[in-house]
């Protein structure tokens, strides 16, 4: 009897187990069924939860979480990336000066006026070496775009150096100005003696002697008044070479606003002031106060016209260019 009522329990507690556990695999098997009919995309958030306020996805959360963070970027952009700006930067002035040629006149000048024109003048070093390798220019051109981003003002900067092409490095270009002076005039200051106002015969006696080195000869590299506007290609320093003729008319025309010609002090004057006002406002009224009267009677010794003849048949393509140059510069005045 007692046998039997333990049996009778124990097949109680076995079914009522069972049971259990049969209604908690249903109950499991039905949430599962549930969770895959309501993903979290399909979801309903309440109002004020965290996701509501930025779409119904993992993917809106992960983008909220990210572009709340701001990550700066020091990373200079160039040219390609800002995308199209102006090639000129109106607000930086270069004069790349030509030596013997008067460009001290131009420095003089824009020391006097850039308080009443708002901006300011910087010299840079280096002007002794004007042929310049790729790695030189660059250096050069970021030193001239430090000074600017530390100063933050408009600024026109002057060295003797030949032409170089900013938008190469990924930089704006300055307003390029210069200006020249008369072939055979510029070779003979060099053998101008200041003590005495009078020419050194023995560079007259050496120009005139072929088999000497003082003559210029076709082919050869001379540091002239070309490459100033043709550039750092070896061949721009060659001798009546045609291609660095070209190029250096062709860049005039690209990229110089005004080239001056040194006889003709006056008009360049009225020509940068017209072209360049923001630099060159009041330009010709200083030039007039100041140092008129020093360079109106000043003049040059007669040049021996054996030397006269000797040089223009050498200097042919020197030559061609400043009258080139001179009648740009009065066709722009009868412009203006």
């Amino acid at each position: 009897m007692f046998k039997h009522r333990r049996t009778k329990i124990r097949w109680i507690l076995v079914i009522g187990f069972t049971v259990i556990v049969g209604a908690f695999v249903i109950y499991k098997i039905e949430c599962l069924n549930d969770f895959n009919k309501t993903s979290l995309v399909d979801y309903k958030f309440p109002s004020k939860s965290l996701l509501s306020y930025m779409g119904n996805t993992t993917e809106s959360l992960r983008k909220h979480l990210t572009s709340s963070v701001s990550v700066p970027k020091h990373i200079t952009k160039s040219l390609k990336q800002l995308g199209k700006m102006d090639e000129v930067n109106k607000h930086f002035l270069f004069l790349n000066s030509v030596p013997k040629s008067g460009s001290e006149i131009l420095v003089f000048l824009l020391e006097r006026i850039q308080g009443e024109n708002n901006f300011k003048h910087v010299r840079l070093k280096g002007g002794n070496k004007r042929k310049l390798n790729k790695i030189q220019q660059e250096e050069m051109v970021e030193e001239i775009y430090d000074i600017r981003r530390n100063m933050a003002i408009p600024l026109s900067f002057d060295r003797t150096v030949y032409f170089i092409n900013f938008t190469s490095f990924d930089r704006q270009l300055p307003i390029y100005f210069n200006l020249i002076r008369h072939p055979i005039t510029k070779v003979m200051t060099r053998a101008l003696l200041t003590k005495t106002g009078t020419y050194d015969s023995y560079f007259i006696r050496c120009l005139l002697d072929a088999k000497r080195n003082c003559n210029f000869k076709n082919g050869r590299p001379y540091d002239l008044t070309i490459p100033y506007f043709c550039g750092h290609d070896p061949r721009c320093m060659l001798l009546n070479d045609n291609w660095a003729f070209e190029k250096a008319k062709s860049n005039v025309e690209k990229y110089y606003q005004v080239v001056g010609v040194l006889e003709e002090m006056n008009i360049t004057l009225q020509v940068l002031e017209t072209k360049i006002p923001q630099f060159f406002s009041g330009v010709k009224s200083t030039y007039q106060r100041n140092l008129l009267e020093n360079y109106k009677n000043k003049k040059d010794p007669d040049i021996p016209e054996e030397i006269e003849i000797s040089l223009r048949k050498t200097l042919v393509k020197e030559m061609e260019f400043y009258y080139w140059i001179k009648n740009r510069l009065l066709s722009q005045a009868n412009k203006t």
